[in-house]
């Protein structure tokens, strides 16, 4: 069985176990649908007033304009509103930013919670640059961990890698730091035009692995896809909501309104799906 370096991840994980990091466990984590937003008047109007306990998704890109603009994210979206961030970026932006500069910014937005340090990881990639890739994203992650204890602040870590060598390296980090929730990227299923078999047959697959993970899903709520996913999904994020809330068609009372039918679909989806069969047999195997 494959077994990564000393120096692949256990050198980089600090020898006082589970001490000093703002890791969420997932019995605090993000549950159900997470709506994706950005700085426009619309999506504002939604959330300003909105009766229901909204949970909210920006990219660092639009944390950063909020914040040269002065704002943190209780003074944007008021203290009901659950705030999360996250890198997963544009390629382009992310390689030119440093850990140290995406620190800075969360600590002034201080958000309920963050995705740090995404790094690409691509099929097509060279396999040294996927996994040198997928280090990063985890020693980032715990370096983002350290440096946000004591704050509001949790981490959510991303699971990342295309083959199973490479998730690896992820699951045994989280074992280590006792990570039971992490962040699958899921919307270049879509852009790509990759399609829902293929990412559902990757999420059956990560499931297998490493049983005992719940999963926030970035790209996808639609209610008839998520009921097809295995009940380790329990967070779907993205932006089918302004649409199910005909956001810019109808007066803001009324999206507002129109949102509690959505959000229970979402709710009544997540966790239908059966746990497949793999894991009942391989999860321990990957994990230890």
């Amino acid at each position: 069985m494959y077994r990564p370096s000393s120096g692949a991840t256990h050198n980089m994980i600090p020898t006082e176990k589970h001490q000093g990091f703002n890791i969420s466990p997932a019995e605090e984590a993000p549950k159900g649908p997470v709506l994706l937003m950005e700085k426009q008047e619309a999506h504002d109007q939604f959330h300003r007033g909105n009766p229901h306990d909204l949970t909210v998704l920006l990219r660092l890109t639009t944390v950063i304009t909020l914040v040269n603009f002065g704002e943190t994210a209780e003074s944007w979206f008021g203290e009901k509103v659950t705030v999360i961030t996250t890198t997963t970026i544009n390629d382009k932006i992310l390689s030119d930013l440093e850990w140290a500069d995406e620190l800075g910014f969360i600590r002034v937005f201080n958000p309920d919670f963050h995705i740090p340090c995404d790094y690409p990881v691509y099929k097509e990639n060279d396999p040294i640059l996927r996994r040198k890739h997928v280090l990063k994203c985890l020693k980032g992650m715990i370096w983002m961990a350290q440096k946000l204890y004591g704050s509001k602040t949790k981490i959510l870590p991303l699971i990342k890698g295309e083959t199973p060598h490479e998730r690896r390296l992820c699951y045994q980090v989280f074992k280590h730091l006792g990570i039971n929730y992490c962040v699958f990227y899921g919307t270049q299923y879509f852009t790509a035009n990759i399609g829902f078999k293929k990412l559902q047959e990757d999420l059956r697959t990560v499931v297998s692995e490493a049983p005992n993970l719940k999963i926030m899903l970035i790209g996808l709520q639609s209610p008839r896809r998520l009921k097809q996913l295995p009940p380790q999904i329990v967070a779907a994020a993205g932006q089918r909501w302004i649409g199910e809330v005909q956001l810019r068609d109808v007066p803001w009372s009324e999206s507002q309104r129109l949102y509690k039918p959505m959000q229970e679909e979402i709710d009544a989806a997540l966790g239908q799906g059966q746990i497949p069969i793999m894991a009942w047999t391989s999860g321990e195997e990957v994990t230890a």
